[in-house]
């Protein structure tokens, strides 16, 4: 399958995917999910008060009021929905469903959501609650995103429904824009920005102007949807009388979760660019129409993030890097309808072209199950099955809302070559640049505090499952470049011992750092250097600031993925001073050290194996001041084995 796949993303490289294939593929990819949606389905046992049949899609949280337990039933209820309306005639259903299931599943999930509702009250969650908010006094975070998946879903079943299911669906909105009207919006920056909050209450907003355009409290929703729009991503040089107060840092970075997390300062411009979409679908699941671009209120800063930070960490894959790793499914490629955004609404070329690659991705990654999920070993199960899901209908309803099919699209190598320079992101200490050879990156984190960083190849013509060699990996308060060790007696962590120095020099930037190791007990300076060509460059100076007894040293990390999206057998080539993966990557280690690469494990749904190429498990015992280590590693893109070996014979780590 590896080279099936392979084959199929060297052409899609190299010419650009027609707009109406893709969408004919996204509306397939969706079919193939139904296998996997109908064996998650559960009809309810007992109807609703009203006599209504309903059931819900499984979870961690089965038919519970909490997050886990609403969200994944909205979000599937809606893609049934949208197939229902969208996909007759135009996809072939897997054997084992039919439209008459689909047209079930969307009905029945619809009706458990509404009917739970705090606002209908028509039937408990399994936890005896009901989901939603009704007020500033009675509010559940985020309920406004799940209402929202709830409204598409009505709206793709909007001719189908009785008045009084209507009223149900209008009674659970109004509920929750009560609640937005009642509300401060919130405003910060640091560690946990309300960037992506703020853009789930849009959507709300926008889903009840959508469904209920002649409402009395219409203007009072659509007043607080551009208030709350123009605080997702605000940014200190905002102003005006909407502004309440930055989400964004100077340098247009956000923190969620403590620290900066590319999943998070993407996901913003898709909850604004649903919201638009909800605006601007046609009634009728016609030809598309020539719509208007959403109002520029809606879509604040999105193109002032992308230039100043996304675009600057798009891979060859269109996958975001991830210079501090992630804390759920890695290789998701979930900013696709962000990227989608910016092309259909925006106009922009760069996110046609990244669009394309992140979808070939998914698609991909789809191709690796057997009932049609998203992924293997999902970080939380259905929830995040029909995140994915969500995401790829939305790209559909964009492309079919506003049309692509003019825009020329960037090509890969002039987007690398116009983001080719080293650039820091000052308020995150992140610094990267991409080569002709490779992406590299290092975060100095103050949050969550970790000090790592990777390397993505670039390939021509490029085959990203290669470029996802390296897996984004922190652990210890380090991760992939420096490792760690392990010493008697103290725990495995880093804390820093004075601010990194960080510069850059056209394409090539330098980190130089102190920290503080294991409980304090070692001190170890490094120099990273990222060079013009194909070099990332380690050195360090590692003594013991107390009596110390090393039990393991695990130096120079680099996380493999091991993975089915990927490569499940990567070829390690091992020799002295030297090692070789996949005739691709290439690490020189001056000294003796021994190398060690352990079995693939699952880190975030992706089987990775972590690989030392300065290892140690003999104990050695260190006096105070003494001298533990003095490395130098040099790890080389687009090298094979034979020039690994060259490279290692001809060094001399001379300074």
């Amino acid at each position: 399958m590896l080279f099936v796949l392979a084959s199929l993303w060297a052409h899609a490289a190299d010419t650009f995917l027609p707009e109406a294939q893709m969408q004919d593929s996204l509306l397939q990819m969706l079919a193939r999910f139904t296998t996997y949606m109908k064996a998650d389905f559960q009809p309810c046992q007992e109807p609703n008060n009203v006599g209504e049949a309903c059931g819900a899609f499984r979870s961690n949280s089965t038919m519970r009021s909490n997050e886990d337990g609403v969200r994944p039933n909205a979000d599937m209820s809606m893609v049934c929905a949208f197939l229902c309306r969208y996909g007759r005639d135009k996809v072939m259903l897997p054997p084992n469903v039919s439209w008459q299931d689909l047209e079930l599943m969307a009905r029945q999930s619809l009706v458990f959501a509404y009917s739970t509702h705090k606002a209908n009250r028509l039937k408990a969650c399994s936890d005896g609650r009901y989901w939603g908010s009704l007020s500033q006094r009675d509010h559940a975070w985020e309920s406004s995103l799940w209402a929202m998946s709830v409204a598409y879903s009505a709206k793709f079943q909007w001719d189908s429904l009785t008045q009084q299911q209507r009223h149900y669906i209008y009674q659970l909105l109004k509920s929750e824009c009560n609640y937005e009207l009642e509300r401060t919006i919130p405003t910060g920056f640091e560690g946990d920005t309300k960037a992506e909050e703020n853009g789930w209450e849009v959507d709300v907003l926008a889903a009840a102007l959508a469904l209920f355009p002649d409402d009395e409290l219409a203007p009072k929703w659509q007043q607080r949807m551009y208030e709350f729009a123009a605080n997702c991503y605000s940014h200190p040089s905002d102003q005006g009388e909407l502004f309440r107060g930055a989400n964004l840092y100077p340098d247009y970075t956000l923190q969620n979760h403590n620290y900066f997390h590319t999943s998070y300062q993407n996901v913003v411009i898709q909850e604004l660019g649903e919201a638009a979409l909800l605006l601007s679908l046609p009634t009728l699941p016609t030809k598309p129409t020539k719509s208007t671009p959403p109002t520029p209120l809606l879509l604040h800063n999105c193109r002032e993030v992308c230039d100043s930070v996304l675009w600057w960490l798009a891979l060859s894959d269109g996958e975001l890097a991830m210079p501090n790793g992630n804390d759920w499914s890695l290789f998701l490629y979930d900013q696709l309808t962000s990227y989608s955004t910016m092309a259909c609404m925006l106009r922009d070329a760069d996110a046609l072209m990244l669009e394309q690659r992140a979808y070939e991705m998914i698609r991909h990654r789809q191709l690796t199950t057997p009932d049609g999920s998203w992924l293997l070993r999902s970080d939380i199960g259905a929830r995040r099955m029909g995140v994915e899901a969500h995401r790829v209908m939305m790209t559909w309803l964009m492309h079919h809302v506003w049309n692509t099919a003019d825009l020329r699209p960037t090509s890969w190598d002039n987007f690398r070559q116009r983001h080719a320079q080293a650039r820091l992101l000052p308020c995150q200490k992140v610094v990267r640049a991409s080569t002709k050879d490779h992406f590299t990156c290092f975060s100095w984190s103050e949050g969550l505090k970790s000090y790592t960083g990777y390397f993505a190849p670039h390939l021509s013509p490029l085959v990203p499952w290669r470029s996802n060699l390296v897996v984004p990996f922190k652990a210890n308060n380090t991760g992939n470049l420096i490792g760690w060790y392990e010493v008697e007696g103290r725990k495995t962590n880093a804390v820093p011992a004075a601010e990194p120095r960080i510069t850059t020099d056209g394409e090539e930037w330098t980190v130089e750092g102190h920290l503080l190791c294991n409980d304090s007990t070692l001190d170890l300076h490094f120099t990273l250097h990222s060079t013009a060509g194909n070099a990332l460059i380690y050195k360090d100076n590692v003594r013991a600031r107390k009596d110390v007894t090393i039990l393991k040293e695990k130096g120079g990390l680099l996380a493999i993925s091991e993975d089915e999206l990927t490569s499940t057998h990567r070829r390690y080539h091992f020799g002295p001073g030297y090692v070789n993966i996949d005739d691709l990557v290439g690490v020189v280690v001056s000294g003796h050290k021994q190398m060690m690469v352990d079995q693939p494990r699952n880190n975030n749904s992706v089987l990775t194996s972590l690989l030392f190429t300065s290892y140690d498990d003999q104990p050695r015992h260190y006096k105070q001041g003494e001298l533990i280590d003095e490395r130098h590693i040099v790890f080389y893109s687009n090298v094979t084995a034979e020039q690994t070996a060259r490279l290692a014979k001809e060094s001399n780590f001379r300074e």
